[in-house]
């Protein structure tokens, strides 16, 4: 059964090290830097980055420009757009 990491929301931040590909997620970008990094997925095989999804790079570091989904397994990032939650509870009323 394959290994899957929960769905963290926030900033992607993508970097390199000597030992690989690192993606963090955090709550905000303050002064175009990561604030509140709350999640890494260390020395990863790749990263899948979906259609769609702009990053601004910042040194070595490249950051998403809105929050997105970020999920890990075996090995491999996922990073999907995500959706405000209003969006799956607006009901359609007879006008």
């Amino acid at each position: 059964m394959a290994k899957h990491t929960p769905t963290d929301r926030g900033y992607a931040v993508i970097f390199e090290n000597d030992e690989g590909t690192n993606v963090g997620v955090c709550t905000a970008i303050a002064g175009g830097q990561p604030s509140d990094l709350f999640a890494v997925h260390t020395r990863m095989d790749s990263v899948k980055i979906e259609d769609g999804i702009e990053f601004s790079t910042v040194g070595k570091l490249r950051i998403s420009n809105r929050p997105v989904a970020v999920h890990g397994e075996e090995g491999v990032v996922h990073i999907r757009p995500t959706t405000p939650s209003t969006a799956r509870n607006i009901a359609v009323l007879p006008s």
